[in-house]
């Protein structure tokens, strides 16, 4: 982010790594036509949408201390929430069964990251707030 550190800065950050058994690897290659797709909600824009947010921030002329239209938090506020880590609710939705694919949702948004998952000839259909 060359637009964002000042010469001499740095940041620091990690990873993790796990393992599956290969008869638990979720995949999606059983994936079939009329499954459902569910959603879990975001908590924010989290590490890599920042470089989205700067840029509309700017273009924007918004103030870290302005509201959000509709909330009762500041725009710095809301960058300033801590990520949400999904491993708890995905674990706890996986231990119930029935999962054939997961799709971590970055950058590409919807687009670029649901299909991955999907077998060759599927794709899906999606309702913001249907109340289903």
């Amino acid at each position: 982010m060359p637009d964002f550190y000042a010469n001499g800065e740095y940041d620091l950050s990690g990873f993790a790594v796990g393992i599956v058994k290969k008869d638990s690897v979720i995949d999606g290659r059983d994936i079939v036509a009329g499954d459902v797709l569910i959603g879990l909600p975001s908590s924010g824009v989290h590490s890599n949408g920042f470089s989205l947010v700067r840029r509309v921030v700017t273009r924007s002329g918004l103030s870290p201390k302005d509201k959000l239209l509709g909330e009762d938090v500041t725009l710095g506020e809301a960058l300033m929430a801590p990520t949400v880590i999904y491993v708890k609710q995905v674990l706890e939705i996986i231990s119930k069964g029935g999962i054939k694919g997961i799709a971590h949702i970055t950058g590409g948004g919807f687009t670029d990251n649901i299909p991955r998952v999907f077998p060759k000839g599927l794709g899906a259909v999606i309702h913001n707030n249907c109340g289903c």
